[in-house]
């Protein structure tokens, strides 16, 4: 038994799920979100075809693991509308696991679902961070379609960045803040090269630097007063260059420049 903010339990469903097998699929027996709980977090886990994902909140229970089904699961989440702090407990009935919630008088009780399969999501997981290093995933882009960003729209439910990591073969890690993790699987790629038959663009000309657009050709003065050209797009990964516009043949790796000049400012054309 342990008690849960109702919002920290609401946050956690509903990162993970979108990330279930959905039921027109034909695959009703995994239309379902796992709730596990460990005695430091609760986890709910959801798991796809595609996907894997794994919100989890603090708290200080034992040890259980309760797959629930997407309709009580929904009705849990409507539940926690109206509710506060929450005690949840997990317990047995007649030989029947059920996990109940209880807020004063009220109570929802919801039967684990015995027809979903265990998931590994733990080694699945840790497959993933360790493939973190692995020599394909370095500057191999990630490819998503529109429905697999539509999954990750609820991963950063505070408002955190959402990070895409490429692990080549294994496919991509996501995670959002410290408390979410998942898995979205490869891609494969038959389409156009990204960028190609766009070089006449003016989109061609941005680049994104330290949180920064800078545009090549464009004039840009620091705090000293200097102005400095960038003359050429970096390729991924390398550093951008500039030249200077007051001093002939000084060019510069753009961390120089910064390191003295503070701060760059486009200048009108």
């Amino acid at each position: 038994m342990f008690t849960v903010k109702a919002r920290d339990l609401a946050a956690i469903l509903d990162q993970a799920a979108p990330h279930r097998f959905q039921a027109d699929e034909d695959a009703n027996d995994l239309d379902a979100l796992i709730l596990d709980c460990t005695p430091g977090h609760l986890h709910v886990v959801a798991c796809s075809d595609r996907t894997l994902a794994v919100a989890h909140t603090p708290v200080a229970g034992g040890v259980w693991t309760a797959p629930v089904g997407y309709d009580d699961a929904t009705a849990l989440r409507g539940w926690l509308e109206s509710s506060d702090t929450v005690t949840v407990e997990h317990v047995t009935s007649r030989g029947h696991e059920l996990l109940r919630f209880t807020e004063g008088v009220a109570q929802l009780t919801v039967p684990a679902a015995p027809h979903v399969g265990r998931l590994p999501w733990r080694a699945l997981l840790r497959l993933v961070i360790d493939a973190r290093e692995h020599p394909l995933a370095q500057g191999r882009p990630v490819q998503l379609s529109a429905d697999d960003l539509s999954r990750w729209l609820n991963a950063g439910s505070n408002g955190e960045a959402i990070e895409f990591r490429s692990l080549g073969p294994v496919g991509t890690l996501v995670t959002a803040g410290p408390d979410f993790l998942g898995l979205q699987t490869p891609h494969g790629w038959d389409g156009p090269v990204p960028g190609e038959g766009w070089s006449s663009s003016p989109r061609t000309r941005l680049f994104l630097f330290a949180g920064q657009f800078l545009e090549v050709g464009a004039r840009y003065a620091d705090w000293t007063g200097t102005e400095w050209v960038v003359p050429t797009r970096p390729r991924s990964g390398e550093e951008p260059w500039l030249i200077s516009a007051d001093y002939a043949a000084v060019a510069l790796p753009i961390s120089h420049v910064l390191a003295v000049g503070k701060f760059l400012v486009r200048l009108p054309d």
